[in-house]
């Protein structure tokens, strides 16, 4: 499989060049956004299925016509099959039982989940040309020829690191961690007495506690290592 080497610094670019389309103001400071939006914007079609019986998959993208089996219902019950269903190339399907539901955790795993499928259908329809016609979802520039599991890992590393970037911009992170984190330029200690503090600044972005901490992470706001007495 052939797929574009982005580095992170790349993936800020992008995540931050789709922001700019959509609303420069998110840049500068928090805010949460109708993700759905976004894939307006990418004119990608969009459907809603029941993906697995046990939200094993959140969300796939359609990158050629083809088939895909989704499921009539969740949770599974004793004799429920799934059913081969026709989907267009371009599509980008979320799973009807995470959408349906009215649980704040999941409607931020649903933002995530639905920006991690538009840079999948923005930036990896080449990777799929030849390997298939459907990627889902459980450095340097130009183009590096690997085997097809570590092409998957970085595809998905791309499109997770990109959709943070987008919807945690750095400098409206950093502006939300001085506010709320009373962060000062040097790592932030990482400890229990700090989690509700990033709960609160995730809630900000519309996002869960488990992608705010990797953004933190990732900008250098917060020290990786766990500290339990903290």
């Amino acid at each position: 499989m052939i797929y574009h080497r982005y580095s992170n610094d790349q993936l800020e670019q992008l995540a931050d060049g789709l922001n700019r389309r959509y609303d420069a103001a998110r840049l500068k400071q928090p805010s949460q956004i109708d993700v759905y939006d976004i894939v307006d914007l990418l004119d990608a079609r969009l459907a809603f299925e029941y993906l697995s019986p046990d939200r094993t998959y959140l969300g796939a993208t359609i990158f050629r016509d083809g088939t895909l089996y989704v499921w009539p219902g969740n949770p599974y019950v004793e004799g429920m099959m799934p059913l081969e269903k026709l989907f267009y190339g371009g599509t980008i399907i979320i799973d009807r039982d995470l959408n349906e539901s009215s649980k704040e955790q999941d409607n931020f795993s649903e933002n995530f989940t639905v920006i991690h499928e538009c840079f999948h259908h923005a930036r990896h329809q080449a990777s799929f040309k030849h390997s298939g016609h459907m990627s889902r979802s459980f450095s340097g520039y130009g183009q590096k020829q690997t085997s097809k599991k570590d092409a998957l890992f970085w595809i998905e590393h791309q499109a997770n690191y990109a959709a943070a970037a987008f919807l945690m911009p750095s400098e409206a992170v950093e502006y939300g961690a001085r506010r709320i984190l009373h962060y000062r330029g040097d790592p932030i200690p990482f400890g229990y007495g700090i989690k509700d503090d990033i709960r609160e600044l995730g809630s900000r972005f519309g996002v869960n506690y488990s992608p705010m901490v990797f953004r933190l992470q990732t900008l250098g706001i917060l020290e990786e290592e766990f500290n339990p007495y903290i």
